[in-house]
């Protein structure tokens, strides 16, 4: 441990008593994220108020082989921002300056700590907005979005963070600073290091800059609401919407079971069906109600008993405010202490069939599962409702987790849509993998670790068995 009293006594020396924290209670605040899991204790925690702090620390931490795990708000559901036992958490919350709106050159550059809606009020003053839209995005960082590749409820019609990352600056393990791509809407610099970056988890660096591709604000929204009897016929809306021409802003699942959860934890309105789908249809204001109209003749012909459009403020609130309240009420409610939630994706034509796909698999296994989730692009979210005090339940729990989402695997999808690997999918990663009969992709990521962090220290423990 003598190392580790020489890294903390330099870290304080570099960065001052106000910035390095080894309290116990500060400690235990910072051992564990939104996933519910828990792993080891950090030894101290660094605050970095700018880039040096980010070089002085990975430094020290390189110097003497400590492992980092860099944290921004802590909402990660994978337990990417849980810290191995003994490292140092890098908590990158304090660099939350939005530096630059381009509106002409079509970009913004922020620090990492930036918190999304923070982002977007910003960028609404000027008409434009960052598209991707996390149900975290009050509280999550940006750069724990790139991190992750977070993508949201407008992923139906913008993708991930993928799509709108332009540039990035990266703190690398030694401490080296480098600048990847640039703030162009086309580049080419032979191997995309830079897309490396987006999703990587905290494996290859610590990213303190982030320049984004900025998209003006839609001119016209229509909210819809459509109830349904069968699962089943609320997945089939997707495909028919996309044969058809219509590529919706937002398109969102929610079961019975969430729609209780939501009306009783959040006292809305919302009626009682088998399932809901929330969608937004956005466009020039002559024609929007033209696509609404068709989008609700389509959930109509998939077999709706209900739909209403609706372009009032206060309505359309209502529903963002169900589907955003989905996880939290389904948490709050919850029948048994831990939850395991998925992030499945598939394609529009395989929806129906993993969802009736999801229900088979929990009563095969006698375990509580709800779903909601991103139905536009694909991206489910079943929660299984576990106990870890239970392990017969918890067993269980695992079993359906992980034929879920092997049941994904095999209908031509993934097990991560935005959430990530983190340390809740490293085995079905595998799995994904032996099923695509491409093991060799796994050891090309761990070579490409290495390249970056030859000394393992970022993130351990993370992504890889």
């Amino acid at each position: 441990m003598n190392s580790y009293r020489q890294a903390l006594s330099k870290l304080k020396e570099t960065l001052g008593d106000s910035k390095v924290f080894d309290d116990p209670k500060i400690l235990y605040a910072y051992s564990f994220d939104a996933s519910g899991l828990s792993s080891g204790r950090p030894f101290c925690v660094v605050r970095a108020f700018s880039r040096e702090d980010v070089v002085a620390t990975l430094k020290v931490a390189h110097k003497y082989s400590i492992p980092v795990t860099v944290r921004g708000s802590g909402t990660s559901l994978t337990g990417a921002s849980i810290p191995s036992e003994n490292s140092i958490v890098l908590d990158l919350s304090p660099m939350n300056k939005i530096i630059e709106v381009n509106v002409v050159d079509g970009y913004v550059v922020v620090e990492p700590g930036v918190r999304l809606d923070d982002l977007n009020s910003e960028l609404a003053k000027y008409g434009y907005f960052v598209p991707p839209d996390p149900a975290s995005s009050s509280t999550c960082s940006v750069g724990g979005c790139v991190a992750e590749d977070a993508g949201g409820m407008r992923g139906a019609k913008y993708g991930t963070f993928r799509n709108w990352v332009l540039a990035l600056e990266v703190v690398l393990p030694d401490g080296e600073t480098v600048f990847l791509g640039e703030p162009v809407m086309k580049c080419r610099q032979g191997l995309s290091l830079l897309h490396l970056m987006i999703g990587s988890e905290g494996l290859l660096g610590v990213i303190t800059k982030i320049y984004l591709k900025i998209w003006p604000l839609p001119e016209k929204i229509v909210r819809l609401l459509a109830l349904f009897n069968r699962v089943e016929d609320a997945g089939r809306v997707v495909a028919e919407t996309r044969r058809n021409g219509i590529i919706p802003l937002i398109m969102e699942f929610l079961d019975r079971n969430v729609l209780k959860f939501v009306r009783e934890a959040t006292g809305l309105n919302l009626p009682e069906a088998e399932a809901a789908i929330i969608a937004d249809v956005d466009g020039p204001s002559e024609a929007v109600w033209r696509y609404a109209e068709k989008l609700k003749k389509m959930m109509e012909r998939c077999g709706a008993f209900y739909v209403k459009a609706s372009d009032d403020p206060s309505e359309m609130e209502k529903l963002y405010t169900a589907r955003r309240a989905a996880y939290p009420a389904c948490l709050k409610l919850r029948p048994m202490p831990a939850v395991l939630i998925e992030d499945i994706t598939v394609p529009p034509s395989k929806i129906p069939e993993m969802l009736k796909s999801i229900y088979i698999i929990a009563e095969k296994y006698s375990v509580p599962v709800v779903v909601f989730g991103h139905i536009g692009d694909g991206n489910l979210h079943p929660v299984i409702y576990t106990d870890p005090r239970k392990p017969d339940l918890w067993s269980r729990a695992e079993k359906c987790f992980e034929e879920i989402c092997l049941a994904a695997v095999r209908l031509g999808g993934t097990i991560a849509g935005e959430h990530g690997i983190g340390l809740v999918k490293r085995k079905v990663l595998v799995k994904e993998l032996e099923e695509r009969k491409s093991l060799k992709a796994l050891e090309l990521m761990k070579k490409i670790k290495y390249v970056f962090d030859s000394k393992g220290i970022m993130n351990p423990g993370k992504v890889f068995l």
